[in-house]
C-alpha cells in the first residue's frame, strides 16, 4: 500500500507557529500527504497565513471549521474535507511529532496496527513546558489509568494521534469540547471497539513557539475525569464479562 497522509492542524491564534510548522512537514515528509489547516473563527490570527501557505504550498488547504467551535470539531472538519485513508492530528505547535510520522505509518501501512497514539511517557517520550499543574495531572491521571486498566498505551490523553479515517468515523464522540479531552475519549472507544492500537514514544514540548496556553484546570479536570472514570468502568466490566 502506497503512503499517503492527510495531516489535520487545528489553530487557534498560532500565527508564529504555522508557517513553521507547514514547512518543516512538506520538506520532511517524502511520501505523498496533504495538510489542512483548520481554523474555528474567520478572525483567527492564523487565517491570513493559512491561505498564504494554501496559495504558495501545493496540497495545503485553509479549511473553516464551521460545524462548532472547538478542537474536536476542528478535526471532525478536517475528516471531512481529507482525501486519503490515513489521518494524521497534531498541534501545530509541536514539530517533534513530524520524526514520529514514519515510524506510525509503518505501524499502520506495514504491521496492521488501525490507531497509534504518540506517548509522551514511554521510554524515549518526554513532555517538556506547559502549565505545571497541567503536566503534572496528565501524568498522575495516564498512571493511573493505566495501573486501574491495565491499557494497553501509556499515554491516552495527549492529541497526537495516527489512525485510519473508518475509526474516526465509526466511533461516536460525546465529551464536551474541553481542550482535547476527545483524544482520550477517542483512545479508549477505539481499544473497547477492538481496533489494533499501538503507541510511539515522542517528545513533546507545549507551546514551542510561543503563544498562551487554553490550559483552565476547573473545566479541564471536571471533563477528563469524566472520561476517566468512564473509561476504567467500561474497561473492567468489559474484563469480567
Amino acid at each position: 500500500m502506497q503512503n499517503k497522509l492527510s495531516i489535520i492542524l487545528p489553530v487557534f491564534n498560532e500565527k508564529e507557529s504555522l508557517a513553521i510548522m507547514v514547512r518543516l512537514i512538506k520538506s520532511t515528509l517524502k511520501f505523498e500527504n496533504e495538510v489542512l489547516i483548520v481554523y474555528d473563527n474567520i478572525n483567527d490570527n492564523c487565517v491570513e497565513e493559512a491561505r498564504k501557505l494554501e496559495k504558495e504550498i501545493s496540497n495545503v488547504k485553509a479549511v473553516h471549521n464551521d460545524i462548532k467551535p472547538g478542537v474536536r470539531f476542528a478535526i471532525e472538519k478536517g475528516v471531512k474535507e481529507s482525501k486519503y485513508d490515513v489521518i494524521f492530528i497534531t498541534a501545530v505547535d509541536e514539530i517533534f511529532p513530524i520524526i514520529a510520522i514514519d515510524e506510525m505509518m509503518n505501524l499502520i501501512l506495514g504491521q496492521g496496527y488501525e490507531f497509534v497514539s504518540g506517548t509522551r511517557y514511554a521510554k524515549g517520550g518526554k513532555r517538556i513546558g506547559g502549565s505545571l499543574l497541567g503536566s503534572i495531572l496528565s501524568r498522575i491521571a495516564n498512571k493511573l489509568f493505566k495501573i486501574l486498566t491495565n491499557f494497553p498505551l501509556s499515554d491516552c490523553t495527549t492529541g497526537i494521534k495516527m489512525m485510519k479515517k473508518n475509526i474516526w468515523n465509526n466511533i461516536q464522540l460525546e465529551s464536551n469540547p474541553v481542550g482535547w479531552a476527545f483524544a482520550f475519549e477517542l483512545t479508549i472507544k477505539t481499544y473497547l471497539n477492538n481496533y489494533k492500537i499501538s503507541e510511539v514514544p515522542l517528545k513533546s514540548v507545549d507551546r514551542l513557539f510561543g503563544g498562551k496556553s487554553t490550559f483552565k484546570p476547573i473545566s479541564w479536570v471536571r471533563e477528563y475525569s469524566k472520561w476517566f472514570l468512564w473509561g476504567v468502568k467500561k474497561i473492567k466490566k468489559r474484563k469480567v464479562e
